[in-house]
């Protein structure tokens, strides 16, 4: 997509002002942890699933990998990227949302990487599957912590129904129990990393802050779904979602999941929407299409078509809160005891997205072609009549991205499935 297509894709609706907000202020807070870690103060390289919380109530400050990668994509660098890991002898399945990460880190061109790249972290910790944080732990010689989620044995499709204050039945005690151990010892080394003992009590305050800033963002969907035309472009509140997610718990996320939300607010109040002709309204299902999030808005002009829903922003909302207990580490041991199972792993996946659907007032739904239980989901959504369009491409590697032909299958699933003829140029 040409620079003026974006600026024409983008011209009926200005910028949100959170999103000016979130960019600067994560600029500004990379650019402090890579002065503090060449000045000896750690932190940790961590996963979508490591619990924040537990580092934020020890001072330690923690960079997601996938959320470096989806910043190599964003900058248009993943080709490299996989060219460098393929060069390495990396496999060419390999996983490219975490190990765009570490392709950053081992390559030779230490001048070009995505905001000046990452330091040496104390400590790496992952999920037990995906061996991208083991080598990065021992290319540093530092320890690696792996979680390792254990099988749910009884399956309520209807989850997010129980997940806030049920959670204890949903995620089975004996399951909770073994992530509860885990992340205790996740504990210990963080301890060991930072120097001092972890405080419960403020612990349970970070993970109390969670959950009003997830409730701000259910606020925002609430909106999203109720209004009469979409009020803020999918990419800027996956964004924001993100960005926020990365600091949850702290007092900047929850002062911005505020602002998120009255932005969003009075939007829909005065009637501010993405696209005045509106007139089909699709979700996206998957990982983020962080390497061509623009593709999204730029079927607004040619067929008025918005993108009002994500698993970004639901999964913020439906996977973390958790209330009713006075233990936060075992609070986080039942988010995580089931995480990527219900956005992924039918049929929790699907009948969750069904739901989102219908919620949503969607006409279509548009997903990823790649990853796991994706074609259950594809089943659920269309036998609950809501067609889907599966995008063959990976969520941040260029390599995989053919603009003619995704731009071709979009404009053909709308105006041939969904029945939605182009907008007329006059």
């Amino acid at each position: 997509m040409t620079e003026q297509q974006q600026r024409t894709a983008r011209s009926d609706i200005a910028q949100l002002e959170v999103t000016r907000s979130l960019r600067a202020y994560q600029r500004e807070w990379f650019q402090k942890l890579q002065r503090d870690a060449q000045a000896g103060k750690p932190y940790v390289l961590g996963a979508a699933t490591t619990p924040h919380e537990i580092l934020h109530a020890l001072d330690l400050e923690m960079v997601a990998d996938v959320w470096y990668s989806a910043l190599v994509s964003a900058k248009r660098m993943s080709t490299a990227y996989s060219d460098e890991l393929t060069r390495r002898g990396f496999h060419e399945g390999l996983s490219r949302y975490s190990a765009l990460t570490l392709a950053s880190v081992l390559t030779d061109d230490e001048a070009n990487r995505p905001w000046g790249g990452l330091p040496r972290a104390a400590l790496v910790t992952g999920n037990i599957h995906d061996r991208s944080g083991q080598v990065l732990a021992d290319h540093w010689q530092v320890p690696y912590v792996a979680f390792e989620v254990p099988v749910l044995r009884s399956l309520y499709p209807r989850w997010w129904e129980m997940s806030h204050h049920a959670w204890e039945a949903l995620d089975e005690s004996d399951r909770i129990d073994v992530m509860a151990a885990q992340i205790e010892t996740f504990i210990t080394e963080c301890e060991q990393v930072a120097g001092r003992r972890l405080d419960r009590d403020r612990l349970a305050e970070i993970v109390d802050r969670v959950n009003r800033q997830e409730e701000y963002f259910e606020e925002v969907r609430d909106i999203i779904r109720n209004a009469p035309k979409l009020p803020a472009r999918l990419d800027e509140v996956m964004g924001q979602v993100m960005g926020i997610q990365w600091h949850r718990g702290t007092d900047w996320a929850l002062a911005q999941a505020r602002a998120f939300r009255d932005e969003i607010k009075q939007r829909a109040d005065t009637g501010q929407w993405v696209c005045a002709d509106e007139r089909v309204r699709l979700m996206y299902v998957g990982a983020g299409l962080w390497q061509q999030l623009e593709f999204f808005a730029s079927f607004e002009r040619s067929h008025g078509a918005t993108f009002v829903r994500s698993n970004y922003l639901a999964f913020a909302i439906d996977g973390y809160q958790r209330y009713g207990t006075s233990d936060p580490v075992r609070a986080l041991a039942s988010r995580y005891s089931s995480f990527n199972r219900q956005m992924h792993i039918p049929p929790l996946s699907g009948a969750w997205a069904t739901w989102e659907a219908q919620t949503h007032r969607v006409q279509g739904a548009v997903q990823i072609g790649f990853g796991r239980g994706l074609k259950f989901i594809t089943r659920m959504l269309e036998d609950a009549g809501i067609p889907v369009l599966e995008l063959p491409v990976d969520p941040v590697n260029a390599r995989t991205w053919d603009d003619v032909r995704m731009r071709g299958m979009m404009t053909d699933f709308i105006e041939n499935r969904l029945g939605s003829p182009a907008i007329s140029a006059s």
